[in-house]
């Protein structure tokens, strides 16, 4: 198992100060700026600078670019030991052997066969091409490169200096080695670990606070091991004896948590720690629960305990930890819950109960279930579900509530009578636009917070008649499940055509026809009044093909189909559908 958790540590003291301008075009956006990337070179001996410091802001000749390179390959001392010959003329004595190295070496060619264009200055994709050349069998390079960033192309307007070399030569440490094939996948800075350019201490002291660390999970069960990384390299490890993950609340800053425990086994909340590196445990929980990252509210952080008792739902409880003190708080959990920003803090929401997370810790507030629509007016709309009802209510922004409507569950059908699939196939709402609300607990309309029901049916989609303020809704009898599953996801619909009047009663547009004989997508009016609904017929693979169908005179004409309908089912699917409708008594060619 390998699990990465990328983890910056801009919280830490840095050398340098936060915020300092990045130097030149390329802006690794690390911890460290151009000039501490620059200093983390020199420190590894593989950077030098000039009289006048780095110079990072100077543009750079092709000569000082093999210079560089040389160097940064951690080959100048084999470079200027041996007699290297090439075939340019306009090569400086200083840079004749960093040349004739590279050249023999096949990461230069020249911009000419007699000319390497040593006094020019060098571009952003020559420097690419040579960092490409050192680590890759290719001249390829636009993986160094950020897509979207148009890097090279800003370099060129803006002219490439030292500061870019820097950031781009750092920026290859962390990128795979694959020169001859390295199968070992190691990354540029451990193939230079382990040429002896320089240590893995060496490594660790230069990037602190200049490059990001990560964590690696590793490892199988008594084998595991927690790896602190950076640059592909592993500078610190903890081996923890049983099975571990990663449990990080934010990725830009400490501490660190894991789990360790495997499945079956009671688990052991840890802070990872370092100088040593080590893992300190503060909290454990038995073989049916674990432990999940919730949020980080200031200096506290919050974690929850899932608890999966036998045949049971699964209960959540939450865990707070502030300056390394432990405390459960009394929350506690069952089915779906959501967590959202709220001012000072976060919103836990359960299905009847709501706390907000703190700094100071957790306190319950009156708000309760799944948001599901914020309006720009600030007021808030959650939708609860129990296996006995669905409560549907507005708050204000700050929490107050506005208004609710309750709908009893219990007179629906479900697939199963177990509790858990009662609750997943329990009425819920959607909503596309910001005025109406609907599902399979009705149709809802919002304004300010205030709802208004028109009507409990379930509702699957819905048009609105502004020439008479009636609606048609796709629904189903309640003593029906009606549902169908597309790409391995299932979702609930009708099979029948409603029209609602604006004092409430109903009108049926469809006939109840056998179960599975139709299931119906989307509704919508034409300009002339008639309705023009979708229908729903399974094609390959895992989708649903759809016919477009219109209502005129209580009969239904197929008028067209989307392509993978014909695809599947022939040529001729529109006449095999008409015929079929036909046949079941509501089809226009019934007279």
């Amino acid at each position: 198992m390998k699990k990465l958790v990328s983890v910056c540590f801009v919280c830490m003291m840095l050398t340098f100060a936060a915020g300092a301008a990045n130097v030149g075009t390329i802006d690794n956006g690390y911890p460290g700026d151009t000039e501490a990337q620059a200093q983390m070179l020199c420190d590894l001996g593989l950077f030098r600078g000039t009289d006048k410091g780095f110079a990072l802001e100077k543009p750079m000749t092709r000569a000082e670019a093999a210079a560089m390179l040389t160097r940064f390959l951690g080959a100048e001392e084999t470079a200027l030991a041996g007699e290297w010959e090439h075939p340019f003329t306009d090569v400086p004595q200083w840079a004749d052997q960093y040349v004739g190295w590279l050249y023999q070496n096949g990461l230069t060619k020249g911009i000419a066969e007699t000319q390497y264009g040593a006094a020019k200055n060098v571009t952003c994709g020559q420097y690419c091409t040579f960092l490409a050349r050192a680590s890759t069998d290719y001249d390829y390079y636009s993986w160094l490169l950020r897509s979207g960033e148009n890097e090279e192309e800003r370099c060129d307007a803006t002219g490439f200096v030292r500061g870019d070399a820097v950031s781009l030569s750092v920026r290859l440490l962390r990128e795979n080695y694959q020169k001859g094939g390295n199968e070992q996948e190691k990354s540029v800075a451990q193939v230079l670990i382990d040429k002896s350019v320089f240590t893995v201490a060496q490594l660790k002291n230069a990037a602190q606070n200049v490059l990001p660390f990560d964590y690696l999970c590793s490892g199988e069960d008594a084998d595991s091991e927690i790896c602190y990384m950076t640059a592909g390299v592993t500078v610190e490890s903890v081996k923890t004896g049983a099975h571990v993950s990663l449990c990080t609340l934010n990725d830009d800053e400490p501490p660190v948590y894991a789990v360790v425990g495997g499945y079956d086994e009671g688990k052991t909340l840890c802070r990872i720690e370092m100088e040593p590196m080590r893992l300190v445990p503060i909290d454990t929980c038995g073989s049916d629960a674990n432990y999940y990252d919730l949020c980080r509210v200031g200096s506290t952080d919050y974690f929850y305990i899932s608890v999966r008792p036998e045949n049971q739902p699964d209960k959540m409880t939450v865990l707070e930890i502030k300056d390394n003190a432990v405390q459960l708080t009394d929350i506690t959990l069952e089915g779906k819950w959501q967590l959202r920003p709220w001012t000072d803090g976060q919103l836990l929401l359960g299905q009847t109960q709501g706390w907000l997370l703190t700094e100071d810790g957790a306190r319950q507030m009156d708000i309760y279930g799944q948001v599901f629509m914020e309006r720009s007016n600030g007021v808030l709309v959650t939708e609860s579900v129990t296996t006995e009802r669905t409560a549907i209510c507005t708050w204000t922004a700050d929490g107050q509530p506005i208004d609710s409507i309750t709908v009893p569950n219990n007179n629906l059908t479900y697939p199963t009578p177990e509790d858990d699939a009662r609750m997943a196939f329990a009425p819920s709402l959607k909503t596309y636009n910001d005025v109406y609300l609907w599902g399979s607990a009705g149709l809802y309309q919002e304004q300010d917070g205030i709802l208004t029901q028109i009507t409990d049916l379930p509702t699957y989609d819905y048009t609105h008649n502004p020439a008479d303020d009636s609606y048609v809704i796709v629904t189903h009898d309640r003593s029906r499940f009606v549902a169908y599953s597309e790409s391995a996801v299932m979702m609930r619909t009708g099979d029948t055509l409603m029209r609602i009047l604006p004092d409430g009663t109903t009108e049926q547009l469809l006939p109840v026809l056998p179960e599975e004989s139709l299931l119906l997508d989307q509704v919508n009016l034409l300009a002339d009044g008639r309705v023009q609904f979708t229908t729903l017929k399974p094609t390959e693979p895992r989708r649903m093909g759809r016919f477009t169908c219109i209502l005129d005179g209580g009969k239904v004409t197929v008028t067209d189909a989307t392509d993978d309908i014909f695809y599947m089912w022939g040529e001729d699917a529109i006449e095999v559908e008409q015929t079929r409708l036909d046949a079941l008594g509501i089809g226009s060619g019934v007279a």
